[in-house]
């Protein structure tokens, strides 16, 4: 369904995401890669002499954000960075991964999907599921000198909080 040709059921699809509470690790990363995720089952099996490639892990969930986040409708975009952020707390792996996305957001033309991000990064940081590296310390920081000045409040309101 978030891959769904009307941009009102990927909406709702990424909200029905955002309310999950239990899902395993393995699904969580494979839906930020858009490349399927093996998973490590040591050897491959083998039938009648013949090897076989590991399992793969969870098809269906292969990059469903990394497709979210680069959605032609700004609104998928920002309910795709939400869901991101709720769906963090569950894993701290998952976090971190994510984090690469939210950071490329924050370089979107969109107002709102910026927006969105800076609350989403906000409220991972509440969660206790932030933890900025030096190399994306930059870009964060680069945030408080936005050419656009909602985005760049915003940013102040944030830090004072």
């Amino acid at each position: 369904m978030a891959r769904d040709m009307c941009p009102e059921v990927r909406i709702e699809a990424f909200n029905a995401l955002a309310k999950m509470q239990r899902v395993s690790e393995g699904v969580l990363l494979q839906s930020l890669s858009k490349k399927i995720i093996k998973t490590d089952t040591g050897s491959a099996s083998s039938i009648k002499g013949k090897k076989l490639p590991p399992k793969l892990s969870f098809p269906c969930a292969a990059g469903i954000f990394a497709h979210g986040v680069e959605d032609e409708f700004y609104q998928v975009q920002a309910v795709a960075c939400k869901t991101l952020g709720a769906l963090a707390k569950l894993s701290n792996q998952y976090a971190q991964k994510a984090l690469d996305l939210l950071m490329d957001m924050m370089n979107d033309d969109t107002e709102a999907v910026r927006l969105q991000t800076l609350q989403t990064l906000f409220d991972m940081a509440t969660y206790g599921c932030l933890s900025m590296q030096e190399k994306r310390m930059h870009m964060f920081l680069g945030i408080l000198m936005d050419a656009n000045v909602v985005v760049r409040n915003a940013v102040w309101r944030k830090i004072r909080r």
